[in-house]
């Protein structure tokens, strides 16, 4: 057997990815996968020719000795259960996104994960995507300067061809636009810019798409702690392809997704130059780096350290989230970010 023993929860559209993961990694074996609809866990598994288990029931899963690690890629409405279990039988935790639908879920793993001691990722995998990899390290190098301005947006049309399409339109399973995929957004810009402490929301109704149970489209004026200002846009109705923007305005230059101007760093220049690179422009799960998350995973396991990207900090991506939700239901609002919630001793 490998180094960690793998259970999966959920064998849904994301799931291959970490198949193919877990399958490869010379560290890992993937021992079985649970999945509520008998018999799709075994499908997603002979399709990657992979010998294991599809476990009759969560409990078969939990009482499973090998498993050290677990990954949550179930709909939202079971991600706390799931995580919380998963911490308190002490393993290791992938958790897909979003961390929960409420501040309540969210700070529930991120307490049963501290208690129990044990590693985890959440995978806003965009961290791990090659331009955005080159903006932090632009950041690190002081191309930026500080943050004066940033924005974010996540343009993304669901598709009744997206498998999972029904729970992700679902208000009681997935939430809202923001929870749904406008995370990332979220995610990213926290990533970048730094903490955002203050919001003020506005949603629109649904009008192309009626299978929406909430507003589809959201936008969000913040405010950063070092008092930079903000924009971060989720649209799911509109005609429009998958865009993800991300811009950052600094002191000493500014970065617009892949492009970069600095009258400082590149005195030459006469305008923005762009680096080659693989940038964020699809929505298909295979265009994302599962493979680089799971390895810092990995790392981060083997070297008893944090990820950047552990429900530690990605809990304060989640607040930044649900202020947004309040603020539009608000009708604009301004609304403060709770970043304050300490672990309990």
């Amino acid at each position: 057997m490998a180094g960690y023993g793998v259970g999966m929860i959920g064998a849904g559209w994301v799931a291959g990815e970490y198949v193919k993961v877990f399958r490869d990694d010379p560290r890992t074996e993937l021992i079985g996968i649970y999945n509520r609809t008998p018999g799709k866990a075994s499908a997603l598994l002979r399709e990657h020719g992979i010998d294991a288990l599809e476990y009759a029931s969560l409990d078969d899963l939990f009482a499973d000795d090998r498993v050290q690690i677990i990954a949550s890629c179930t709909h939202p409405d079971t991600r706390a259960e799931h995580c919380v279990r998963a911490a308190e039988t002490g393993r290791h935790i992938v958790i897909e996104k979003p961390v929960g639908r409420s501040m309540d879920e969210t700070l529930a793993i991120r307490d049963a994960v501290a208690k129990a001691g044990v590693k985890t990722v959440t995978s806003f995998v965009l961290r791990w995507n090659p331009q955005f990899l080159t903006v932090k390290q632009l950041i690190a190098d002081g191309v930026l300067g500080d943050l004066v301005y940033g924005e974010a947006d996540y343009w993304h049309p669901l598709k009744p061809a997206y498998p999972g399409y029904r729970s992700f339109v679902s208000k009681e399973i997935s939430g809202s636009a923001v929870l749904t995929g406008g995370c990332h957004a979220v995610d990213i810009l926290r990533h970048l810019g730094g903490e955002i402490v203050e919001v003020a929301a506005f949603s629109a109704p649904k009008r192309i798409n009626m299978d929406y149970e909430y507003d589809p489209n959201i936008i969000a004026s913040v405010r950063f702690a070092n008092g930079a200002v903000g924009k971060l846009a989720t649209v799911f109705d509109a005609d429009t392809p998958y865009i993800f923007n991300c811009r950052l305005f600094g002191t000493e230059g500014t970065i617009v997704d892949n492009t970069v101007y600095s009258s400082k760093h590149y005195p030459g220049s006469l305008g923005y130059w762009s680096f080659p690179t693989i940038v964020p422009d699809s929505a298909e799960v295979t265009h994302h780096p599962f493979k680089e998350e799971i390895e810092h995973f990995l790392e981060c396991i083997e070297q008893d350290a944090e990820s950047h990207a552990s429900i530690h900090d990605t809990w304060k991506t989640m607040a930044v989230c649900y202020a947004m939700d309040e603020s539009a239901a608000k009708g604009g609002q301004p609304t403060s970010v709770v970043l304050d919630v300490p672990v309990p001793a």
